[in-house]
């Protein structure tokens, strides 16, 4: 009797392991998200809204090992295609990535077939522009972040351009008390015409030579990007992207990120920093203390 008893509680307590096991698998089963349920490796292309241009043609390979390739070009700026490769990451839901390195809007949702771009807070685009930012899967199978190369286009490295970015504290561009970097540059004209600040806001320009990123105000939106400089006079503004908020007047918001875009040069005289292309005056800043 004292057997049969003993040979029950066992199957009893083993019964309840299983049973426990089952549980969990059950639980462990019915999470989905787009990392582990979607096949979203592959090329993603569209064109996406550009403030200075028609549209910013798009192309980013996503690949098995967390790495990207993400090729852009300016619509009506030329056919210099801009490039950069690195790894991109998950976010904690597992359906949005990160591509790490890349300045601005850099987060993407997942979905079936597309890639959603997020603003620079993660968050979708709403109202009748919204579809604007999704880039759709193409139809070719891709093991490889090469098979997005295009040698028939001028292409930027941005990897090397940032690479072989002088930080300002080498080349030490500077005369007077102000550098380029570090300095808060408040705008002062655009396109040779005087500029009134409107409201409490100051419209500025800033580089930070430990990061090569810039970050600049000339209305209601946050203009970010980084800034490479090839030489101690060279100066050129790369990844320019902004906030989407709507503004009552754009068109100085319009003017200044096309300025950027455009500059080549620069000259720094003591608190006074101006803005060249080719030799042609674009902007000039006076140092700003608060």
């Amino acid at each position: 009797m004292k057997k049969f008893t003993l040979v029950l509680l066992i199957i009893l307590v083993v019964s309840c392991q299983k049973q426990g096991t089952n549980d969990k698998k059950v639980v462990i089963n019915d999470m989905h998200n787009a990392k582990n349920s979607l096949d979203y490796v592959g090329i993603y292309k569209g064109i996406l809204p550009c403030i200075d241009c028609s549209g910013l043609q798009t192309e980013i390979a996503i690949n098995e090992n967390s790495t990207f390739c993400i090729k852009t070009k300016y619509d009506g700026k030329g056919d210099k295609v801009f490039m950069q490769k690195g790894n991109f990451t998950w976010n904690k839901q597992g359906n949005i990535i990160i591509l790490n390195g890349v300045n601005g809007a850099n987060q993407y949702f997942v979905g079936e077939q597309t890639l959603t771009q997020l603003d620079v807070y993660g968050k979708k685009s709403t109202g009748s522009f919204a579809d604007d930012y999704i880039l759709s899967k193409q139809p070719t199978d891709t093991s490889a972040i090469e098979t997005v190369e295009d040698h028939n286009k001028v292409t930027v490295d941005l990897n090397s351009r940032i690479a072989t970015t002088t930080v300002i504290q080498k080349v030490n561009p500077a005369v007077g008390k102000y550098t380029l970097s570090e300095t808060k540059w408040k705008l002062i004209s655009l396109n040779k015409e005087k500029v009134r600040q409107k409201g409490k806001d100051v419209y500025y320009l800033k580089l930070k030579s430990k990061d090569g990123r810039f970050v600049a105000l000339s209305g209601c939106n946050t203009i970010i990007g980084y800034y490479a400089m090839p030489s101690a006079t060279t100066l050129s503004f790369l990844g320019i992207t902004s906030t989407k908020m709507d503004c009552a007047d754009i068109v100085l918001e319009s003017h200044f990120f096309t300025m950027l875009a455009e500059t080549n040069s620069y000259k720094l005289d003591n608190k006074t920093l101006k803005l060249y292309r080719n030799g042609k005056i674009l902007a000039e800043f006076n140092a700003f203390t608060e």
